[in-house]
């Protein structure tokens, strides 16, 4: 104990009273103050201070230029329906354009579809025949034409008669039987315009007509199953 007391006095320490500051204690009571919390015995080499700790400043990233804030554009397709293009001229009332046809069980949502009732609206003294324009524009290198009879033709027998044009020049004549579909794929580069005509043999021309044939009524269930350009 005698020994401990005179390393303490050595050492400069003394004790911690109720008004001793705790600059020097290694004990402090409650009076003291908190100047220094860490006991440094006199003669002591002063405790180095650690290194002060800065953040890295950021610094601002400039946003990419070439980013865009909308989505992608999308890819040029190749690829395109014929139906899309829009008719030159207003399609008869029998003919409908960019329709659904139904052939084998298989559903064309961009069809041509020429389709009578009891009898085709063609005006007096006109062929009953369904003809539709489209301008190309000289813009694509194919049309793939797919020519059939709708499944919907109560007739088994029918038999469509399909005719392309191409700047007025015929691309030949199909004859379309039910249940056989027909496909031609033409080259059209350069090519501005196109025009499709199709018509049943026999048809009832006009409502007249239709009376007098009431117990054998021949009308047209015809089709160009989503007619596809490409580029």
């Amino acid at each position: 104990m005698y020994l401990a007391a005179a390393w303490l006095a050595a050492a400069g320490v003394a004790g911690c009273g109720d008004t001793n500051s705790c600059q020097n204690t290694i004990n402090c009571g409650r009076d003291n103050t908190s100047e220094q919390t860490q006991a440094v015995p006199t003669g002591a080499p002063p405790v180095p201070a650690g290194p002060t700790s800065t953040a890295p400043s950021e610094t601002p990233v400039p946003p990419d230029e070439t980013e865009s804030s909308g989505p992608p554009p999308s890819p040029v397709s190749d690829r395109r329906y014929l139906s899309e293009l829009g008719t030159v001229e207003d399609a008869d009332s029998d003919t409908e354009v960019d329709a659904t046809a139904v052939v084998g069980g298989t559903s064309y949502d961009h069809s041509v579809t020429f389709v009578c009732s009891a009898y085709c609206n063609n005006a007096p003294g006109e062929k009953p025949q369904s003809v539709v324009s489209f301008n190309l524009g000289g813009g694509y290198r194919t049309l793939t034409l797919r020519m059939a009879v709708l499944d919907s033709s109560p007739d088994e027998s029918e038999t469509g008669t399909f005719e392309v044009y191409l700047d007025g020049v015929p691309q030949g004549t199909r004859h379309v039987r039910f249940g056989s579909p027909e496909t031609q794929t033409l080259k059209v580069a350069g090519v501005n315009r196109v025009r499709l005509v199709a018509h049943r043999p026999g048809t009832v021309p006009n409502a007249a007509m239709a009376g007098a044939q009431l117990l054998d009524t021949v009308v047209p269930h015809l089709a160009w199953l989503d007619p596809e350009l490409r580029r």
